[in-house]
């Protein structure tokens, strides 16, 4: 019974490591395309703009947070999807002026979302720790 409780944990433990891999992978994908898309606004390459900007919104229908019910991370999500459209939408259209100002706002959706839940992560880390040690 012990050794079964052992391989439970440690099946939870794989697919929490697994899990944390993956998420890792995705958002340095998410930051690859926001390189890409920069590189095209200043260079005023709208293919690029484009091209980047769909792969930003395509790769986060594929976000496993959008799942987790937080209503603070929804709002995020939902401001950093419209960022990308607005991205996107200026970049089909040729305008460097309203790219770059869409460009500005996705950005600034990305480091709020990761300011608040890098502290939230903080928080439980520390939690759990304190919790560990009583």
């Amino acid at each position: 019974m012990l050794i079964l409780l052992g391989l439970l944990c440690a099946g939870f433990w794989i697919a929490h490591v697994r899990a944390e891999e993956t998420t890792r992978a995705a958002m340095r994908a998410k930051l690859d395309y926001a390189r890409a898309a920069l590189e095209g606004l200043t260079m005023a390459k709208f293919d690029l703009v484009t091209t980047n900007a769909v792969l930003l919104r395509a790769h986060d229908y594929t976000n496993a947070f959008r799942f987790l019910g937080n209503p603070d991370y929804a709002a995020r999500y939902t401001n950093f999807v419209r960022s990308v459209d607005r991205l996107l939408d200026a970049a089909r259209a040729e305008n460097l002026d309203r790219a770059t100002l869409a460009y500005g706002e996705m950005t600034r959706s990305c480091v709020e979302c990761h300011k608040t839940f890098r502290r939230e992560q903080y928080l439980k880390s520390v939690d759990g720790a304190l919790k560990s040690t009583k």
